[in-house]
């Protein structure tokens, strides 16, 4: 009797403990929870994906690629928040980048949306140039539509998860841009609706195997370092203090032998040993 009471009192005791764990496991996961950017770093796009560009002409991901980096934003145009704050924080960041869309890298915005078409892209590609102050590059800005299976593709492939909520007809997604190598190599991952000028012409740089740039852009590179985390470059101390190491020394050791090559002043005392006395 007293072992039945005992267990009856133990099961009571525990029950508290056990339901909101078995409550919160039982609930369903919201499917915002999902939205996120997965970093692939260094992974290929697959660039036979077919689309649609703001003519209507069909191309694929690849027509892109092969000679300049490329900035990479997945979006959707007829969207009332989100994306016009990423596209206008990328090109007020450009403004700022030496380097110029259609020269030395392009920009290509896909609409996650597959009901969106050619014209919805036009008109966002026009709005998007009145802002980029270099209109004349319009050629190396480029709007893209497709179907559902080439947008999901290419959203897998760069760990770009988002959600289509029916109720209100928009998407949850998360907000940044990519920057990918000529050959289509996930590159760097920037976050927020503002991007930094340095950072965003470091990644291209970088992404461009430093085949664009300036020789400061190359100096910065060995100074700088990307953090993944924050997808920002943060400065390396230490590298810093070793570059100026290095230079000391070759000053100092420049001064030397500068210093040996002098000619000996007329009348000056020998510089070799000095005989013994006597």
């Amino acid at each position: 009797m007293l072992r039945t009471l005992f267990m009856l009192l133990l099961g009571l005791a525990l029950l508290p403990v056990a339901s909101p764990a078995f409550a919160q496991e039982s609930q369903p996961h919201h499917p915002t929870d999902g939205v996120s950017f997965q970093q692939r770093l260094g992974e290929q796009v697959p660039l036979d994906l077919p689309f649609r560009d703001d003519q209507g002409a069909a191309v694929t991901l690849g027509d892109y690629f092969g000679t300049q980096p490329v900035i990479l934003l997945l979006s959707y145009y007829e969207c009332p928040m989100l994306c016009p704050l990423v596209r206008d924080g990328l090109v007020r960041g450009l403004n700022d980048v030496r380097l110029t869309v259609g020269t030395d890298f392009s920009v290509v915005n896909v609409s996650i949306d597959p009901a969106e078409t050619p014209m919805n892209a036009a008109s966002a590609k026009a709005l998007t140039l009145t802002r980029y102050n270099r209109p004349e590059r319009a050629d190396g800005w480029h709007f893209l539509t497709g179907t559902q299976e080439s947008i999901q593709r290419l959203a897998d492939a760069v760990g770009f998860h988002y959600f289509y909520d029916e109720t209100i007809d928009q998407y949850a997604h998360a907000a940044g841009i990519l920057v990918l190598t000529p050959r289509g190599e996930l590159a760097r991952y920037f976050y927020g609706i503002e991007f930094n000028a340095s950072d965003v012409r470091l990644g291209l740089v970088e992404a461009s195997g430093n085949r664009i740039g300036s020789p400061v852009d190359q100096l910065l590179l060995l100074c700088y370092h990307f953090d993944p985390a924050t997808g920002r470059y943060t400065g390396l101390v230490m590298t810093i203090v070793r570059v100026a190491g290095i230079i000391t020394v070759i000053t100092i050791a420049g001064a030397v032998w500068m210093m040996s090559r002098w000619p000996r002043r007329p009348g000056a005392p020998p510089t070799g040993p000095v005989g013994a006395l006597g």
